[in-house]
Parts: structure tokens; C-alpha cells; sequence
């Protein structure tokens, strides 16, 4: 049994076709190294079993693709429309009959569609070559990481959350300020003020998926980059424009504030 594993979430990369070459290469470099030590000249079956071949797939336009031939994963690669998942396979005859449980293995995934899953897998029993594999492809990869973490982190749902709950708080009581002396209620501040927080309640919470499904989309955590077309400028400008907005929303609110409760002081 494959007794020792490294694994680790991939965040923040930016794949060009170039990018896929070389992590090619060093899937290919691996190959070699482990395939060379075994004798040749012996035809021994279980030994035959131990040796790495490479495999691809690739799943685009609602379509996918196993391969064992890189050039032709890349070509699929430069046709299609919209990349949905790259992924390189080093496994060995052994490794996949026993399912994984016995010999060498490295699973490399690119899902751009689905930010948690992403990941580079490797196992065998040999820790050191475990080690050595995992921190060579590591090393690879690094050179790929892009700024996105500055916009996904753990903070940035936070700082949305509660923007939006202020925002909705001081809607609220602007609204209610506004309606309730048209209202020949008792309290018709409170009560106007609670309807339009229960409303904006009900309705943020949509407001806030969205929010940030729009965020994966505009700074993914795995993209490949455009290769034709004026896509990728206007991704960024769209970008730009959210964060100015953002930043204006942010700015207008805090101005509210010190209106409303410069009024309620009063």
C-alpha cells in the first residue's frame, strides 16, 4: 500500500500554454528518472508494471477528453472556447490496477470552475521520492501564482457582509426617516425602519451570493490565460470599475452616516 501522500490546495494561479509546457516537462523529467532506474534488458512483468506513463485530460465546451499524447491535449487546449478542467496524470501499470493503493502516483488538477478543487496529489511508499516530487513541481507552480489573494482572502466575505448590513441599516433608517411622517401610525419611525430592514434581510442575502460569484469570476483562482481576442482587457476594466465602485459605495455610506446621525443627534 502507497504509504505516505503530500497534497495541497492550489490558489492564485494564472496558466498559460507556455505555463502547461513546462509542467510538462517536469511531469516527463520525473518519468524519466524513475523509468531509467529499472533494467531494460530484463523483461519482468512486475517491473514492466512499475513504470510511469503520463495522461491528460482535458474538459472544455461541455466536452472532455482523456489523452496520452501532450500535443494533443494543447491542441484541444488552443480551440477551445472555455477551459473547464486540466489535468496531468503520472501513474504507473501498477498504480492504477490496485486503484491507487500500491506504486507511484501524481495527480495535477486545474478547475478553474471549481475553486476548491484544485489540487496536486502525490503518493507512493518511498517518502523521499514523495518529498523530492512534490517540492520540484512545487517549485514549478510558484512561478504561476498571481495577486488575486489580495481580493480572495477570508476577510474580503467579511468586509462585504458587513458593508452590506450597514448599508442595509442605514437604508433602512434613511427610508424611515423619510416615509414615516407621511404615516399617521404610533412609532412610525420604529415600525417603517423595521419593515425596510426585514425586507433588505430577505433580499441581501441573494444580493451576497451573487456578490461573490462575482468575485470568483473577475479574480479566479485558477484562470488560463485569453489567447486571442480583447477578453482579458475588458475583464480588467470591468474589474477596475467594480473595485471603483466599491470603494465610491464605501465612501457615500460613511457620508450617510455622519448625516443621519448628525440629524439624530440634533
Amino acid at each position: 500500500m502507497s504509504q505516505f501522500l503530500r497534497d495541497e490546495s492550489l490558489r492564485n494561479l494564472t496558466l498559460s500554454e507556455e505555463a502547461l509546457r513546462k509542467i510538462n516537462e517536469n511531469i516527463l523529467e520525473i518519468a524519466k528518472q524513475v523509468n531509467d532506474a529499472f533494467p531494460r534488458e530484463v523483461n519482468d512483468v512486475s517491473l514492466n508494471k512499475k513504470l510511469l506513463m503520463p495522461s491528460y485530460i482535458i474538459r472544455f465546451d461541455n466536452k472532455g477528453f482523456r489523452l496520452f499524447d501532450f500535443q494533443a491535449a494543447i491542441k484541444y487546449f488552443n480551440d477551445a472556447h472555455k477551459i473547464e478542467r486540466f489535468i496531468f496524470y503520472l501513474d504507473s501499470l501498477e498504480s492504477i490496477e490496485s486503484n491507487k493503493m500500491l506504486g507511484k502516483s501524481i495527480e495535477l488538477k486545474f478547475a478553474p470552475n471549481e475553486p476548491h478543487n484544485s489540487n496536486l496529489v502525490i503518493q507512493d511508499d518511498d517518502n523521499n521520492w514523495v518529498d523530492a516530487t512534490f517540492w520540484k513541481l512545487k517549485e514549478r507552480l510558484n512561478k504561476y501564482q498571481n495577486k488575486n489573494y489580495l481580493i480572495r482572502n477570508r476577510w474580503i466575505p467579511f468586509f462585504v457582509q458587513i458593508l452590506g448590513v450597514v448599508a442595509g441599516f442605514i437604508g433602512s433608517l434613511w427610508l424611515a426617516i423619510k416615509i414615516s411622517p407621511k404615516l399617521t401610525i404610533e412609532n412610525s419611525v420604529a415600525f417603517t425602519f423595521i419593515i425596510a430592514f426585514l425586507l433588505f434581510s430577505n433580499i441581501w442575502g441573494f444580493v451576497f451570493e451573487r456578490i461573490i460569484k462575482s468575485i470568483n469570476y473577475f479574480w479566479p483562482n485558477i484562470s488560463f490565460q485569453e489567447k486571442k481576442g480583447i477578453h482579458w482587457l475588458i475583464r480588467a476594466l470591468i474589474s477596475t470599475a467594480l473595485v471603483s465602485i466599491f470603494l465610491y459605495l464605501l465612501s457615500r455610506i460613511f457620508a450617510y452616516v455622519g448625516i443621519i446621525f448628525k440629524s439624530i443627534i440634533k
